[in-house]
Order: C-alpha cells, then structure tokens, then sequence
C-alpha cells in the first residue's frame, strides 16, 4: 500500500470532555492525529429521550434512554467529520482500555481492513466466526451487538450510516443499530486484529438506568413487523 495511505486514517475520540478522561486519551494518543469528539449537554439527551421513547417502543420493549441517545448522536457527529475529511476515521469512545497501542492501527493490515470493509471494529469479541480474516458481525447466530469502543469506518460507509440514521434514528441503541444491516444501511465486519476493550473500571456515556417497557399491544405487533422488515 503506497505510504499516502498510511497516512490518511485519523482517530476522532468520542467523549463527554471528563478531565480525569480526556487526559487518559492525550497519554494513549501521544504523537498520533486525533481529534476529540464532544457530547452536548446531557440535558439535551433527556429531551430527545421524551420525543423518542414511544418510536424506540415499536423496535423494542424497553425505550432509548438519554445516555443511549447521546452514544448514538455523538458517534453521528464523528461519521460526519469522517465524511468531511474525505479520509476513512478511527472511532474511539473515551472508556477504551487499549490492549495494544493504538498506532497498531496505522500498520498496512490495518488500514487494508478499513479499505476493504468499510465499517470494520477492532475491538475484542467472543464470538470470534474466523480468527483470520474479517468477518460479517450480522453472520453471528447470537445476534451480538457492534461494539463501538474501537473501529473504523471510510467516508462512503459513513454516509450509508448517516443515510441510515436519517430513516431511523434513535430506534435501538447504536451497537445493536450498527449490528443490523438493514437499519445501519451497511454490513459491519469484525477485524482479526484486537487492539482495544472496554475498560471494566468506566462507564460509557450510554445509559445508566434501564428504559420504561411498553405493554401496548399495538407496539408488540409494530416490534414484531420491524423484526421482520429490518431481520434482527
């Protein structure tokens, strides 16, 4: 791979701008292009959690919740600054744990991945279908979600997500969006490299209490067509 692409791929960090956080991430991105990818205001969450509690309820019985909202709009935020760059991105939430350095991720093999795949995660998974080439997250029979800690996505893949949202916005949590082709508009691939985790001692900015469930029986019906129109 000529060496211009090596150095196309940017990391934008996903974060709530937390010091204790963001200085965790300047140590780990120490001499490597990044850039950080700030959350709006958690009361801001609150109010789309309220105009979209009865929508999520048509995709699954316990609604979206602020955190969740605000996970799903800030990796939004990133897919556009990836499309604007017209340069494939890293993404990175700012509870990651890296299990190697992340400048792993701007070896040749690597980037290939990004390249070929589009959407391609790097994070550690159990449910490894080919410990030597990507393989298609939608392929697991346990219907896993994407992990969103760590992966990288190119700029025509970040519109297909964009496209995505645009139709179906806040229906499920982002991990589980990105795990269903025919709501994220593209197919998620998990990559052979592992480099990053979630890290067990930090929260993601996602939800810190469970949603309201629904026993409306017109929402059953609507889950059970959505389950079948989008397969998941």
């Amino acid at each position: 791979m000529k060496n211009e692409l090596l150095d196309s791929v940017k990391f934008y960090v996903i974060t709530t701008g937390n010091e204790e956080r963001v200085a965790r991430i300047n140590r780990y991105f120490e001499g490597l292009d990044f850039e950080f990818v700030f959350s709006d205001p958690y009361e801001d969450f609150v109010e789309l959690e309220k105009k979209y509690r009865n929508y999520s309820h048509k995709f699954r019985q316990k609604s979206i919740m602020a955190g969740e909202i605000g996970c799903f709009k800030t990796h939004t935020q990133a897919w556009l600054k990836v499309i604007n760059s017209g340069k494939p991105g890293i993404i990175v939430e700012d509870n990651v744990e890296f299990i190697i350095k992340p400048s792993r991720l701007l070896e040749e093999d690597a980037i290939e991945y990004i390249f070929k795949c589009g959407l391609v995660n790097f994070t550690d998974f159990r449910y490894i279908l080919d410990p030597f080439s990507p393989y298609k997250i939608s392929d697991v029979k346990e219907k896993r979600p994407f992990p969103t800690v760590c992966y990288g996505v190119t700029p025509f893949r970040a519109k297909n997500l964009i496209g995505g949202f645009s139709k179906t916005a806040y229906s499920l949590p982002i991990d589980k969006w990105l795990s269903i082709p025919k709501l994220s508009r593209c197919y998620g691939f998990m990559s052979p490299i592992i480099i990053a985790k979630r890290s067990s001692d930090l929260s993601s900015i996602a939800n810190t209490k469970k949603g309201r469930k629904t026993h409306n029986p017109m929402n059953m019906v609507i889950r059970l067509i959505n389950k079948i129109r989008y397969d998941y």
